[in-house]
Order: C-alpha cells, then sequence, then structure tokens
C-alpha cells in the first residue's frame, strides 16, 4: 500500500461519540484508570481497554507522553523558511533532516509565501545562532528563513477539539 493510500485509509475511520469522549478525557490525562474512564462516559473498563487499543492500533491516538514545559530547558524559536529550489527530491532531503535534528520538535510544510514552518527548541540564543548557521546557511536551496524568538506562551495544548 502507497503512503498516501495508508494515509487516506486512516482519515477514513470513523469515531463514535463513545470513541471521541474516551479522547477527549485521555487527552487531558493519559494516566486515567480505565475504570475512571468507563464510568465517565457509561463504558466497562473492559470495552475501554478494547477501545483505547484499537484506536492506538488505528493511528488515531500516535503517541502517549509526558509534555515538558520548555521554559525551564531553553529557549523556542519559530521558524518560517522558503526553498530557491521546490522539488520533491528538495523536500524530501529537507524531511528527513529535520526528522533526523532532536532540537526540531514540529515540522509543518504548509502553503503560502513559506515552505515550512518550525518549532525548534535549544539551550540559548548563542546556540541557535550557531545551529541555524549550520543547519540553514550551508543549505543552497534554502532562500530565506526568518526566526522568531518566543519569550512566553500564552495558550499551548495538544487537546484537538472532537
Amino acid at each position: 500500500m502507497t503512503k498516501l493510500a495508508t494515509e487516506v485509509q486512516q482519515r477514513a475511520i470513523t469515531l463514535d461519540e463513545l470513541d471521541k469522549a474516551i479522547l477527549r478525557i485521555v487527552q487531558a490525562n493519559n494516566l486515567i484508570a480505565h475504570a475512571a474512564i468507563g464510568e465517565q462516559v457509561g463504558l466497562s473498563t473492559s470495552a475501554v481497554r478494547r477501545r483505547l487499543q484499537l484506536l492506538r492500533k488505528q493511528g488515531v491516538i500516535s503517541q502517549d507522553v509526558a509534555i515538558v514545559n520548555p521554559v525551564h530547558t531553553g529557549v523556542t524559536i519559530i521558524l518560517s523558511l522558503s526553498f530557491a529550489d521546490e522539488t520533491v527530491q528538495t523536500y524530501q532531503a529537507f524531511n528527513q533532516q529535520m526528522a533526523a535534528l532532536p532540537e526540531v520538535m514540529q515540522s509543518y510544510h504548509v502553503a503560502g509565501s513559506e515552505d515550512y514552518i518550525l518549532i525548534v527548541h535549544g539551550p540559548s540564543l548563542s546556540w541557535y545562532e550557531s545551529w541555524s548557521q549550520e543547519v540553514f546557511m550551508q543549505n543552497p536551496k534554502i532562500r530565506r528563513y526568518d526566526s522568531r524568538v518566543v519569550w512566553s506562551c500564552r495558550k499551548f495544548s495538544t487537546q484537538l477539539a472532537l
């Protein structure tokens, strides 16, 4: 199955109201006991467990993680960049490079005047200056990149409205 066919198949998953209710709960707290979820949505513990297992298997739940507050660990930079050479190979190489860099927390291929939006986190602004010179200025296919330093976060959520 091609990557596109897999993505289309994943999008075709239908969530019923119980699935959505369970997802709303575990998005807020994924450590809550299955029995407690069951009490809130009107299902048995085993039914909640089965539904969560299926949602993970289908890729609806892609990860179970702890979210660390970045303010305690350095500086966050929001970058936008555009390529001078827009080809499938350029995008594939860039995607692979960004996926391999742990400091790149998020990478979005976007429509508009920029090609990508990145969220990067590192220990300091001086680190970022060196890092961006190495990663972006050394890449002749990148036409321009703009950096925005995050002074403070006013809202951050990983919860999708269901």
